[in-house]
């Protein structure tokens, strides 16, 4: 039989985790530099909604069906960001609504869901390990036959 109990992944809780840190982050003031020729504000919201995108279209499920898992990170990031310009709007005055805010959260999620599907360079670094898992150490097993050998050299 089938062993039915859920266990929590990490691929699971990144996309919630990402979604809560964006939702804490709005509710405060934004200090962004001021620059002529570039919006910065608007790389931010590019960047943050596209890594949310990317985070979900990860997602172990939607691995076996990009296209699907398409048709999930778009409409999630894109109504997720109308959902926090909408939420702005009810701060009172310590953060504005602005819908080009929305449209950098939607084209920054098809920009990376679409470099997640067509270009094989950017879904291997997006799944490179960073971290991988030592083994235990285990107690090295002698057959005895060199011990005496081994504490002699040490002692030297």
């Amino acid at each position: 039989m089938a062993n039915l109990r859920w266990k929590p992944r990490r691929e699971t809780l990144w996309p919630f985790l990402l979604a809560a840190t964006i939702t804490w982050c709005s509710g405060y003031p934004a200090s962004v530099p001021t620059v002529r020729w570039l919006e910065v504000d608007k790389l931010g919201h590019f960047g943050a909604y596209g890594a949310l995108a990317t985070a979900i279209i990860r997602h172990p499920a939607l691995l076996r069906w990009p296209w699907l898992g398409l048709w999930w990170a778009l409409p999630l990031a894109s109504t997720y960001g109308m959902g926090d310009e909408f939420r702005q709007s009810l701060t009172n005055g310590i953060r504005t609504p602005d819908w080009h805010d929305w449209l950098a959260d939607t084209v920054g999620a098809v920009v990376a869901v679409s470099l997640y599907i067509r270009w094989p360079w950017y879904r291997r670094i997006m799944e490179t390990v960073l971290w991988k898992k030592r083994p235990k150490p285990q107690a090295h097993q002698s057959t005895g036959e060199d011990w005496p050998q081994k504490t002699q050299e040490t002692q030297k």
